[in-house]
């Protein structure tokens, strides 16, 4: 299927972790301009902290100056803790919701004026199979900043076809189009478990646990969620709006 990718501009938000480094992959190889924000750590293309909303919208303005447009958010950037509700800190509560709900929310919010004026675009933030059955192996803390990822994509869902006039952007520009005139959509992937960096940390007993349970029998490829990520990107998923694309290998039926 030609996903119709072709030199669209597609910014990839925590792009260096496995499933990233699939995405980008696919990506490419549908024909896109894929550019990956992350940690200064991971050699990224565009230096980015997540959390920090100066950060963020620099990180936006550079793939604007650059190629004068977005097509395509894609947020992954994430960090996971396995830990006993009792003894998560405060402070590890407020990293890992600014990190997974914060860094998704100021991505989002600093692109999605740039696709209102543009007409078009997709946005896609990784969710989890945590924020649904609340975490088999990950902390409350993971689960918690996940499930409000689901709800942030139907919040944003619900607005991205109206635009609204901020003080700090080209209000000029965002005229008021009927939403019918705005191909815009906002989604959210929940995969299950992934053989990836994280789950790899897991105990030989909580990954067989975790395998038995998934009907599929195993733990997900990075590439399979790369795909389903491409195909969410895709000019030819117009009406898939405010959705929630499980990815499970039928770990949840719902």
């Amino acid at each position: 299927m030609d996903l119709m990718l072709d030199r669209r501009v597609i910014l990839l938000v925590g792009g260096s972790g496995s499933i990233g480094r699939a995405a980008r992959d696919v990506l490419r190889g549908e024909g896109a301009v894929v550019v990956n924000a992350d940690s200064p750590g991971t050699q990224p293309d565009i230096p980015i902290d997540v959390t920090d909303e100066a950060s963020v919208r620099h990180a936006v303005d550079a793939v604007m100056s650059q190629h004068g447009r977005i097509d395509a958010l894609v947020v992954l950037a994430a960090i996971f803790a396995a830990k006993p509700a009792v003894e998560i800190s405060g402070e590890e509560w407020d990293r890992m919701l600014g990190v997974n709900l914060k860094g998704s929310f100021l991505a989002a919010r600093e692109v999605l004026p740039h696709m209102q004026r543009a007409g078009f675009g997709r946005i896609v933030l990784l969710s989890s199979l945590a924020a649904q059955i609340g975490g088999a192996v990950a902390g409350a803390h993971y689960a918690a900043s996940k499930g409000a990822v689901l709800s942030l994509v139907k919040s944003l869902a619900r607005q991205a076809r109206t635009p609204v006039a901020r003080e700090d952007c080209a209000t000029a520009e965002l005229d008021l189009r009927s939403p019918r005139d705005l191909d815009i959509t906002v989604n959210a992937i929940c995969p299950g478990p992934v053989e990836s960096a994280m789950t790899a940390s897991w105990t030989a007993e909580e990954r067989a646990r975790m395998a038995a349970a998934i009907p599929a029998g195993r733990f997900a490829e990075p590439r399979e969620i790369a795909d389903a990520i491409a195909w969410l990107v895709s000019p030819k998923t117009a009406y898939i709006h405010g959705a929630r694309i499980d990815v499970n290998g039928g770990a949840l039926m719902a």
